[in-house]
């Protein structure tokens, strides 16, 4: 396995490579330099455990050693790129190395890339793949003095060379990604591996620290996830729970101590928002994202509710007390289907319905939370829902000898084997039901409770006609 120093031995090495660009102008010294490319310098002597282990000063102790621009340690780019742990615009991945040993990655290797400046002003110089200082896409400088990741932006002139290697020329380092992800995974790089354990414990507090939301991102493949890169460190929720979230390119990672660390995508994520995110109707994510459900669909699962959608319908959510009753119902997959439309009030807010692929869930004042599926629904639309004679259901969905049926505050619905959904209403079914109902001699309804001229009403059944 190469070391950084491992490039600095002999004319050919990494040395001579500094001791040409010190030939040159630079906005870098040749000591600058062999701090920068080679790792070394007194001020990196420190061991990181024992660094991490000494009484600091919060900041000191979040940006790691070395984390001064006197260091010669080119910035984190997420200081320097609003948050955002990826190359600035006009800068592209040059090359990497890894440390040992990081607390930053679960005492595992942590990855360093740096991101190089592009020639986007000129091209001369570029006889040993750097162009002039005057090309370059950005200039130097130093870190915000707002945080302690006070290193060098855009100084160090130099590359090491295992990424984008199709770029033949470039400007020196604008500054540094890391990932717990070997770059190569995630990155146009190759495997050549360089390594300094002495980079282990340098970072900045734009970027996660090691926990569950951040072992969760690198279960799911860190930068080549739909996660992307990451926008900032740790947020609290700011609940009775305690709960975390980091914010990505592509979505975020949500934590509580009831739910564990889920992902979502940003447009989920936009959604379940839009519901009041954690502490709203829908609370913490149960789930990611679940694909292959019926109907080339998805669902997201949340503490009381879920985000879905199919080839067939739209983006919905389900949540409250109508909840329960679809999960009771077989989700997207059972009685109702997928959620075609929010909630939405009814009669002038004193009832409530939802509808599904193949039925609702509704509630009023005066009745409670039921479902309406299959040919059931079907007949309760076909007479005007909530709005005609049957109004609100009762009761759930119940079986007979010979059929299904539901009761209504209007009437009922009674369906025949596979048979349509018949509607029984008014005096009808007053008479229907004094004589025995469906297992009575007049049995099931073959047809529906109609309004003759003379305002009486009449309904068919297996065993006659009964008008009243």
């Amino acid at each position: 396995m190469s070391t950084l120093d491992d490039l600095n031995a002999g004319p050919g090495g990494m040395a001579g490579f500094v001791s040409a660009l010190s030939r040159r102008m630079r906005p870098v010294s040749r000591r600058d330099l062999f701090v920068g490319a080679a790792v070394a310098g007194s001020a990196l002597a420190t061991r990181p455990k024992d660094y991490v282990l000494r009484p600091q000063p919060a900041y000191a102790t979040i940006c790691g050693p070395g984390n001064t621009a006197s260091s010669g340690w080119t910035v984190f780019c997420c200081t320097v790129n609003k948050g955002v742990n990826a190359c600035p615009p006009g800068s592209f991945a040059a090359g990497w190395w890894k440390a040992a040993d990081s607390s930053w990655c679960g005492s595992g290797y942590r990855y360093v890339v740096d991101c190089n400046a592009s020639c986007s002003k000129c091209t001369t110089g570029c006889t040993d793949g750097i162009c002039d200082s005057k090309c370059w896409s950005c200039s130097c400088g130093t870190g915000s003095s707002a945080t302690c990741d006070q290193r060098r932006v855009c100084c160090n002139a130099f590359r090491y060379g295992q990424c984008n290697t199709q770029v033949k020329c470039s400007g020196g380092v604008h500054c540094r990604v890391v990932s717990c992800v070997a770059p190569y995974k995630w990155e146009a790089c190759t495997t050549t591996s360089l390594q300094d354990d002495r980079t282990s414990e340098h970072s900045a507090p734009c970027l996660p620290r090691w926990n569950v939301l951040q072992a969760k991102y690198d279960a799911l493949g860190a930068q080549r996830s739909f996660l992307r890169a990451s926008l900032g460190p740790q947020r609290l929720v700011g609940d009775a729970k305690k709960g975390q979230y980091i914010a990505y390119q592509g979505g975020y990672i949500y934590w509580s101590s009831t739910s564990g660390a889920r992902a979502m995508t940003s447009f989920v994520r936009s959604v379940y928002a839009a519901e009041g995110g954690p502490t709203g109707h829908l609370g913490y994510p149960n789930s990611d994202k679940i694909t292959g459900r019926p109907d080339a669909g998805w669902i997201h699962l949340f503490e009381k509710g879920a985000i879905t959608d199919s080839a067939s319908t739209s983006t919905q959510t389900v949540w409250g007390v109508r909840y329960p009753v679809w999960v009771k119902e077989g989700r997207e997959g059972g009685r109702l289907g997928y959620p075609t439309a929010p909630k939405v009030d009814v009669l002038g807010g004193k009832g409530w319905i939802q509808t599904f692929q193949k039925g609702a869930i509704t509630d009023s004042t005066s009745t409670s939370t039921q479902s309406v599926s299959g040919v059931v629904h079907a007949a309760w639309v076909a007479g005007g829902r909530e709005t005609g004679w049957l109004h609100f259901p009762t009761g759930a969905q119940g079986t007979a000898d010979r059929g299904i049926f539901q009761v209504f505050q209007g009437g009922e619905v009674w369906a025949l084997g596979t048979g349509p959904g018949r509607r029984v209403l008014g005096s009808v079914r007053t008479q229907w039901r004094a004589e025995g109902g469906a297992t009575g001699p007049w049995g099931y309804p073959l047809s529906d409770t109609r309004q003759l001229a003379d305002g009486r009403l009449t309904c068919t059944f297996e065993g006659g006609t009964i008008t009243a």
